[in-house]
């Protein structure tokens, strides 16, 4: 659900007729992010949605997207600041990932291997995992989801390696989509 159509009524009926939850695709915690995104929301909006769902009554998800091509360090940690501050009883995170003919894809195929985060090798604190930047950052974020939920979750060695293989597998599902987007270009 958009964050920009929550009202009364919405919510009401959510909590009368549905199992009580609301999932905004809320994107990321950078305003810079959500203008590239063309998502037409503020971070302070998603906020106040979140804290207005919640104290409805409703229970609140949210998703995100890592790995913009325009996306800093600075962006990233406002993204996760923003999972840690909200405390989202649940948390979805997807690698930005191209379609063909969209603006994104359009966007990535002007993009290098060297420049494009989901090819370029994390050098931080995951660097030992031989991870993309755009991996690296699933999986902090998952990580930090986990432990910043209402009630947290400490994250258990089957966890970890689960959250580990989905970064990974979502990683080379997003670098063979980009490579097809880079050889089939002319056609988009």
């Amino acid at each position: 659900m958009r964050v920009d159509y929550v009202n009364e009524e919405v919510l009401e009926a959510i909590r009368r007729y549905t199992m009580g939850w609301v999932f905004f695709g809320i994107e990321s915690g950078s305003n810079s992010i959500l203008k590239h995104m063309h998502k037409g929301i503020s971070i302070e909006k998603a906020m106040d949605a979140v804290e207005y769902t919640r104290s409805q009554g409703v229970h609140v998800a949210g998703s995100f997207i890592v790995g913009h091509p325009s996306e800093t360090e600075k962006d990233y940690v406002l993204t996760r600041d923003f999972v840690e501050d909200a405390m989202l009883e649940d948390v979805f995170v997807s690698i930005i990932e191209p379609i063909p003919s969209t603006r994104f894809a359009n966007l990535i195929s002007d993009i290098s291997e060297e420049d494009n985060p989901s090819f370029k090798p994390h050098t931080g604190q995951y660097s030992t995992l031989k991870l993309s930047e755009s991996e690296a950052r699933f999986f902090d974020l998952m990580l930090n989801a986990e432990t910043s939920k209402p009630v947290p979750r400490i994250v258990t060695n089957q966890q970890y390696d689960a959250l580990l293989n989905i970064a990974r597998s979502q990683g080379e599902d997003v670098r063979a989509v980009t490579r097809l987007i880079w050889k089939y270009k002319k056609l988009f």
